[in-house]
């Protein structure tokens, strides 16, 4: 199966039930929707009028006030041309065409709602906090996320698509509508997970139940950030080798292992028949142990019933072995993605050949990156998928 992620606004920015035609009769199985997203602002090469779309970060669906009950964080709502609910209109609009729709969830990066409930806030690791992110050691942050995927399964998606599942970056900004942050210092993507250890309130709280000693852990990881900026030129080894080096920030990153875990059993227990999927990249990249540092261990996550791997390359070789080495680090069903990004795939027959390759090593779904920003040639690129 064929699926495309895209944007609300993307499909009802034309005559919605036209454009859903025009991707069934691509080819295309099934749409994933940006339904709980980070603020963006894209280029719609395919849009009658502006070709610029600006949103904030939030929900394009309309929150049921009492799913949100056990949480104090008041979901931010998008409207997008009058429809205050357009996963379900889209939803709606799909199953006429036998088109499934996944819905695309961004669960901690979100600029609008750190700004709203800077109480739940991720921090570095010298203590300051940031705007863009949550941090999902807090009850209420996790509480949120359950009201969230519970309000997206019963509008009838047929799978959730869990993105920023881990702690976050906190090098990944965003505005309130988009920007981004600069950096020269960090030099390693070693240096770049150290400076993330959340060391907030809630961690606190939470390591406290762990037998970790998250104070001496911290400051383990502040020295190790103190040299790595000292010496730009000189990187500190792998997270992994640094973690057999010292037990106390192995101890730290089996606590955040553990909040994760948890948030996602969490999320599969209101679910219900809806599959939870996960897009793996956080932490240090798209590989299967590249979440460890930011709380993502996939030998631990059952709650996932499928995962994707992201085969965001020109390399085909890449391509295959992202998919071959989540097949021997994740028991369920092994999905892949490929983009349309010209940095990466240029051309027609280079799409037909990375297309290829993860096919041929693929048990699950093709997922191609974004419907919403692609040009009429993109679109006829799909029918021979």
């Amino acid at each position: 199966m064929t699926h495309v992620f895209t944007y609300p606004w993307t499909v009802l920015a034309r005559e919605p039930s036209t454009a859903i035609d025009t991707l069934a009769e691509a080819g295309v199985d099934g749409i994933t929707v940006a339904s709980y997203y980070h603020s963006v602002q894209t280029l719609d090469p395919q849009s009658p009028e502006s070709l610029f779309e600006r949103f904030p970060g939030g929900c394009y669906f309309a929150p049921d006030s009492e799913k949100f009950a056990e949480t104090s964080i008041d979901p931010p709502t998008n409207e997008v041309y009058g429809e205050n609910d357009a996963v379900r209109s889209l939803v709606d609009m799909a199953t006429e065409r036998d088109l499934v729709v996944g819905a695309w969830t961004v669960c901690m990066h979100n600029t609008r709602l750190g700004t709203a409930n800077d109480q739940f806030r991720i921090q570095s690791a010298f203590g300051d906090s940031h705007d863009h992110a949550l941090c999902p050691s807090y009850p209420e942050v996790q509480a949120y996320l359950a009201a969230v995927v519970k309000s997206l399964a019963d509008r009838g998606v047929s799978r959730i698509d869990l993105e920023s599942l881990g702690f976050p970056d906190v090098l990944h900004g965003h505005g309130q509508q988009f920007g981004h942050s600069k950096n020269h210092a960090i030099s390693s993507p070693t240096g770049r997970v150290l400076l993330s250890q959340c060391g907030c309130e809630g961690c606190r709280t939470a390591a406290a139940e762990h037998p970790v000693d998250f104070k001496a852990a911290m400051a383990e990881v502040r020295r190790l950030c103190r040299e790595s900026l000292a010496a730009p030129d000189d990187p500190h080894p792998s997270f992994e080798a640094l973690t057999e080096e010292m037990d106390h920030l192995a101890d730290l990153i089996s606590f955040r292992t553990s909040v994760i875990t948890d948030l996602v059993d969490q999320l599969a227990a209101v679910s219900g028949s809806v599959s939870l999927n996960y897009l793996v990249s956080d932490g240090l990249g798209h590989g299967p142990t590249d979440g460890v540092p930011a709380g993502v261990d996939l030998s631990r996550l059952s709650g996932l019933d499928s995962v994707t791997a992201l085969c965001y390359t020109s390399d085909t070789a890449i391509g295959r072995d992202c998919v071959e080495t989540l097949r021997h680090s994740f028991d369920g069903q092994i999905h892949a993605a490929v983009t349309l990004d010209p940095d990466v795939t240029p051309t027609q027959k280079q799409f037909e050949r990375t297309v290829a390759a993860v096919q041929e090593v693929t048990p699950g779904s093709l997922f191609v990156y974004n419907h919403a920003l692609m040009t009429e040639a993109h679109l006829s690129w799909l029918a021979g998928v």
